[in-house]
């Protein structure tokens, strides 16, 4: 992983752009890994914890995800978690370019990662994994998918990005959560 930290921290493709702290995943315990979009400049770039903030305070985001994860007897401590994106964004008309820039070191960090399952949080990620874009991202959020990076198989699984701001990012979320409850309590029969 050295390496690909090594990778990110060389990388030029986006220009100068901001990029996270040195911790460019978080290792975890789940069957499964959640993709962000990109780091926010006051999150974990600060924190080096994901979904925190430079107090060490859960970030409002990661509060909705604390209790989406609840429904899988996880935390966020536990979970494996990357950006898409390893740079800071500040113009979103940038997010999908950028995010294809950081696609090869993204599929690199999966063949490390000890899982099955893919959650992509909104529409980026989503795209940059699936290989293709989408239109509307309610219609694909939810729905599984299987992907194939390297000799690894996942299944991927969009949901809305948990800001307390999207209308969906904690009602829309609960049936999809309690879909992967049911995929890992099926993995672990």
């Amino acid at each position: 992983m050295i390496q690909i930290e090594n990778e990110i921290k060389k990388c030029k493709k986006c220009g100068n752009l901001q990029k996270q702290t040195d911790t460019y995943i978080q290792y975890g315990n789940t069957p499964f890994i959640i993709i962000g979009e990109s780091p926010a400049k006051d999150g974990w770039i600060v924190s080096k914890r994901a979904f925190y903030n430079k107090q060490g305070k859960l970030q409002a985001s990661g509060r909705v995800l604390a209790k989406l994860l609840s429904i899988l007897d996880y935390t966020i401590e536990d979970i494996y978690f990357t950006e898409c994106c390893k740079c800071i964004i500040e113009d979103r008309k940038t997010l999908d370019k950028c995010s294809q820039n950081c696609k090869p070191i993204l599929l690199k960090q999966l063949q490390n990662v000890n899982c099955d399952i893919i959650i992509t949080m909104g529409k980026s990620p989503t795209q940059v994994l699936l290989d293709k874009k989408i239109g509307k991202f309610s219609e694909v959020v939810g729905q599984s998918f299987t992907v194939k990076i390297g000799d690894k198989e996942f299944k991927l699984i969009p949901v809305y990005h948990p800001s307390p701001l999207n209308p969906k990012g904690y009602t829309g979320n609960i049936p999809i959560f309690n879909t992967i409850k049911e995929m890992i309590s099926k993995q672990h029969i």
